[in-house]
């Protein structure tokens, strides 16, 4: 065993990020030891087709607004990489990338309003809470920006 692990960090982010919140993570991370992997989920109907010559377009300008957040992240002295994914489904790609990076912590940022999460609740689970019900690695969550 390694007397240097490494610590694997799926950080889930919407178009909306709390900065408060991610500055508070960061600051507890030995930079040393983390790798930060900024994952955006691109969430199409299960109707549409995934074809990459499709998605690949909406992928490459995701990667471009998020682009500003992983240089960011690198000059606090992370090793960070940035996962767009197109998907059906948000909680089961995210847990499908935590999975394939074998991430020790997926953190995740609640956004839904109190009023849209009890429609939701109603009709079906979150994605939060499917990811948090699902996932075998530790969940964190940022409160609403």
């Amino acid at each position: 065993m390694s007397s240097n692990p490494t610590l694997r960090i799926l950080l889930a982010v919407k178009d909306v990020l709390n900065h408060e919140a991610l500055i508070t993570l960061l600051k507890l991370l030995p930079k040393d030891k983390a790798e930060i992997y900024v994952l955006h989920v691109l969430e199409f109907p299960f109707h549409t087709s995934l074809y990459d010559e499709l998605v690949q377009p909406y992928i490459d300008e995701a990667k471009k607004k998020f682009s500003e957040l992983v240089k960011w992240i690198e000059m606090e002295g992370f090793n960070v990489q940035l996962r767009v994914v197109a998907s059906r489904d948000i909680a089961e790609a995210i847990l499908s990338e935590a999975e394939n990076l074998d991430a020790n912590i997926v953190v995740l940022q609640k956004t839904l309003k109190k009023f849209r999460r009890r429609v939701r609740k109603v009709l079906r689970w979150t994605n939060l809470e499917r990811v948090i019900d699902t996932s075998k690695r530790i969940v964190i969550i940022f409160p609403e920006v």
